[in-house]
């Protein structure tokens, strides 16, 4: 018997916009045969590729984030809730609509609540309490909930009726691309010994400060984020652009292409502040660079030990002035596993069944 899926809340099939949109494109195409996916598209996400036998993608007028975002959620769960044996919510700040429906109808609901949302400092203080108010209410209104980092654990209330589950992101490396003379004219730097890291253009991913910190430097840094599409990037444009030994590449979404940019660097480095299990530090584990990474709860648990954690950018010029051999940084086989998309797949679909109704 065939099962139903709604998945709601990212931009969609085959777009490039982070996490959520990698785990939609691995669900559906390693989808199993007994299982039919209506897949909630961004009206900004691009044009169909060729569609998996048993996904239907159901394109809104609504983008998925900004201010409509709330509303690309609310009318994604309110159309597929009729039709469907589950939804999977990749984010809740659709889920007060929930509890009403429930009224009429249950369905099994499983969040993915993304992470501790309202702790970023892109959002207002009514935004946090609105944001921290539907994480709550996911724990209540859920089946199950996915949190993508163990750390996210110590947010979850005492009182919860919803099953947790900690599950991070797959990651998957496309080696299919050597270096050529055209893609070597593309990024003349593919060759010397840059440090690269790859971040969306948020405050609390410390884009600035790493770039400061190579001001100066004897050392390339090789950037790559969505500088143009918010105004704390373009100022880092503005500020860094210039400079002989820093590279900022504007968004790069050839997957072939950013994947030899990133099995060719010396070392990477991770920003990331407020993520959970961050899918470019997962992409970075399995490529098998060195791994420099920020200290915090969320990185160590994504590491599980390994790789070199600073609490400074100074720390980082010490251990590159150290001149030490940085291979001992590079992530083993064993952890690097645990982040196989078909192991991450097959524990989301077990989540949708059976499809029993709390």
């Amino acid at each position: 018997m065939t099962k139903t899926i709604a998945i709601i809340g990212s931009h969609g099939l085959y777009a490039n916009y982070g996490g959520w949109d990698e785990l939609v494109n691995n669900l559906a195409e390693r989808k199993p045969e007994d299982t039919h996916y209506i897949v909630f598209n961004s009206a900004d996400a691009p044009p169909h590729k060729q569609i998996p036998e048993g996904i239907t993608v159901r394109q809104l007028k609504l983008r998925a984030d900004g201010y409509q975002g709330i509303l690309y959620d609310f009318w994604s769960i309110f159309e597929s809730y009729w039709k469907v044996d589950a939804i999977l919510l990749l984010g809740v700040q659709g889920i007060p609509i929930v509890p009403f429906l429930r009224l009429f109808k249950k369905v099994r609901i499983v969040s993915n609540v993304g992470g501790i949302e309202w702790l970023r400092p892109k959002f207002g203080f009514l935004q946090k309490q609105y944001l921290k108010w539907c994480f709550n209410l996911s724990m209540v209104y859920s089946s199950i909930v996915i949190l993508d980092n163990s750390y996210h654990l110590d947010f979850v209330p005492k009182k919860i009726k919803a099953k947790v589950k900690v599950l991070p992101y797959g990651g998957e490396i496309d080696t299919s691309l050597e270096i050529t003379e055209e893609l070597e004219q593309k990024y003349p730097f593919i060759r010397s010994d840059y440090f690269l890291s790859v971040s969306r253009a948020l405050e609390d991913n410390q884009i600035a400060p790493l770039c400061e910190s190579f001001v100066n430097s004897k050392y390339m840094l090789v950037l790559i984020s969505n500088l143009s599409t918010s105004q704390y990037g373009k100022q880092i444009l503005q500020d860094y652009g210039n400079l002989p030994n820093i590279v900022l590449i504007d968004g790069l979404y050839i997957k072939p292409e950013l994947d030899l940019v990133r099995r060719h660097c010396k070392a990477y480095i991770h920003t990331h502040t407020l993520c959970g299990t961050a899918p470019s530090l997962v992409e970075m584990m399995i490529a098998q660079r060195p791994l420099i990474s920020i200290d915090n709860p969320q990185n160590r648990f994504t590491l599980q030990g390994e790789g070199y954690l600073f609490t400074s950018f100074p720390q980082v010029h010490q251990l590159l002035n150290r001149g030490e051999d940085l291979s001992r940084y590079i992530a083993s086989r064993e952890v690097c596993d645990r982040y196989s998309w078909q192991r991450v797949v097959k524990e989301y679909e077990s989540c949708f069944n059976p499809l029993n109704i709390q």
